[in-house]
């Protein structure tokens, strides 16, 4: 087991991302443009999971970081961010993937959390099984009771890639984690996301239907970023409980090639791919 520890609220400087540092496959993943320029993705989607618990207050928490189809992974970066009102970050332990000396991390100003890791060998990767814990976030619970946080990942400092062993940006699918205040301190195990999303078909030719379903009512904005980065289609919707889909136009507005569809809700960003093929 390891464990890379830092005092509770520190600021390391954050200077690994360099591309001095990296191996020749990876250093086209520092850019956070470069993710979204990418005209093909040879590999699946790659998903990162940030376990939910609940946690009494005071108690020290530990919130693992787990992955699914991490397959010939030659490097990734992530950026992590909580609500620093009700988590008190600790340490990074249970570090579990190929070579500690490859990983690195820091906290800035307003303590978030950016990090990247490499594999040893970028021409192979680096696989693990699904579900595998990657590293493990360790909290001290300052909230008071009926407090909550979302252990979300985001798009700065840092914006999230994925490069696989073809050095090709992977997709890549985000779980945040809750962290409830209460008085019993339980890890909950089957913890349901409050928006889940669908594209279909994808690819499509001149619709596509995002399908979102709630567990509670939210507005939403649905956003389309071409692989540009530029917004090409944007709206606005208040979305009750259960499943409703949004219809997006790909006939004479959109191009053939790839997207972005970003839904962003109170509780959370939630991000899937989208193939056009006329």
């Amino acid at each position: 087991m390891n464990t890379i520890s830092t005092a509770p609220g520190a600021v390391r400087p954050f200077v690994s991302l360099s591309v001095s540092r990296l191996t020749a496959p990876i250093k086209a993943s520092l850019s956070a443009l470069l993710i979204l320029m990418g005209v093909t993705f040879s590999h699946a989607q790659v998903s990162f999971l940030a376990e939910s618990m609940i946690a009494s207050p005071g108690s020290v928490i530990d919130v693992p970081i787990k992955v699914s189809e991490f397959d010939s992974i030659s490097g990734f970066q992530l950026s992590i961010t909580w609500d620093t009102l009700v988590l008190q970050f600790d340490s990074i332990t249970n570090y579990d993937l190929e070579k500690i000396e490859n990983f690195d991390w820091a906290l800035d100003t307003f303590h978030r959390m950016s990090m990247f890791w490499y594999a040893d060998d970028v021409y192979s990767g680096y696989s693990v099984e699904n579900g595998h814990t990657i590293f493990t976030l360790r909290f001290t619970v300052i909230g008071e009771m009926g407090d909550s946080s979302w252990v979300s990942f985001a798009d700065e400092p840092l914006a999230p890639e994925v490069i696989d062993y073809n050095d090709d940006p992977v997709a890549i699918d985000f779980t945040y984690g809750l962290i409830q205040v209460q008085e019993n301190s339980a890890i909950v195990p089957a913890f349901v996301p409050p928006l889940k999303m669908q594209i279909i078909p994808n690819p499509c030719r001149e619709w596509c239907d995002v399908q979102l379903e709630v567990s509670q009512a939210t507005d939403v904005v649905v956003q389309v970023i071409n692989l540009s980065g530029a917004v090409v289609y944007e709206l606005e919707r208040h979305l009750y409980p259960g499943q409703q889909d949004i219809s997006i136009p790909a006939g004479d507005a959109l191009n053939s090639g790839g997207y972005y569809v970003i839904v962003t809700s109170e509780q959370g960003r939630y991000i899937k791919r989208m193939l056009i093929q006329k």
